[in-house]
C-alpha cells in the first residue's frame, strides 16, 4: 500500500515540476528546432496554417476584390437535394443555392408529393459558420395533410441547419412540427 502512495506522490511531483517549467523560447533563426516539442500556446491556428484540400480553395467565397475570404466557409453553388421525411426520401426536392457575397448564399427550393398536396418550400439566405453548421434567415413552409390539421406550418429564421454524425446533409435543428407534441420534421439540405 505504501508503495502505491510513493508511486503516486512521485507522479504528482513530476507533474508539478514539469508544469512549473517556463515555455521554451522559439527563435526564427533556429529552423532546425523540432516542431513536435512546442507548447500549446505555440500552436495557434490561423487561416494561414489551416490545410485546405486540393480544389477547395477555388470554391471558397471571395471578397469584392476577388480574393478568397479565408474566414468564411464555402457551400457548393448550384442545385442541391432537399427533403422532408413526410413527403419522401425517394422523390427528392431541389433547391438552388447561389453565392451573394459577404459569406451569404441565397436558397430557393421545394419538394412536392406528386400524389397529394403535401409540400416543403424554402426561401431565404444561408450563412455558413463552419463546414457543418449554417444559419438560415427566411421562411421554411411545409404542408402535410395528416399533420397540423392539414394547415401550412411556417418557420422563420434565424434557424440553424447542422450536419452531425458525418451525414452528407445539413438538418434543420428546429424540428418540432407546428402540430407540437412528439411530431418532428426532418428538413434536410444535401451537400
Amino acid at each position: 500500500m505504501n508503495e502505491i502512495k510513493f508511486f503516486l506522490l512521485g507522479i504528482i511531483s513530476l507533474c508539478f515540476i514539469s508544469c512549473q517549467q517556463p515555455p521554451r523560447e522559439t527563435s526564427t533563426e533556429d529552423e532546425t528546432a523540432d516542431s513536435s516539442l512546442t507548447f500549446p500556446q505555440d500552436n495557434v491556428i490561423t487561416a494561414d496554417t489551416v490545410d485546405i484540400p486540393a480544389g477547395a480553395q477555388d470554391a471558397q467565397p471571395s471578397s469584392n476584390d476577388g480574393v478568397p475570404d479565408s474566414t468564411s466557409f464555402a457551400i457548393r453553388e448550384g442545385t442541391h437535394y432537399l427533403t422532408l421525411q413526410w413527403i419522401s426520401w425517394d422523390e427528392l426536392g431541389e433547391a438552388e443555392i447561389e453565392y451573394l457575397g459577404d459569406n451569404k448564399y441565397s436558397i430557393v427550393g421545394e419538394q412536392r408529393n406528386p400524389d397529394n398536396n403535401d409540400y416543403l418550400k424554402i426561401n431565404g439566405t444561408l450563412e455558413p459558420i463552419s463546414d457543418k453548421k449554417l444559419i438560415f434567415e427566411g421562411i421554411v413552409e411545409s404542408q402535410i395533410e395528416h399533420l397540423n390539421q392539414g394547415e401550412p406550418c411556417l418557420k422563420e429564421g434565424p434557424i440553424i441547419f447542422e450536419s452531425t454524425k458525418n451525414r452528407e446533409y445539413w438538418r434543420m435543428q428546429d424540428m418540432e412540427n407546428c402540430e407540437g407534441g412528439m411530431v418532428v420534421d426532418y428538413v434536410d439540405i444535401y451537400f
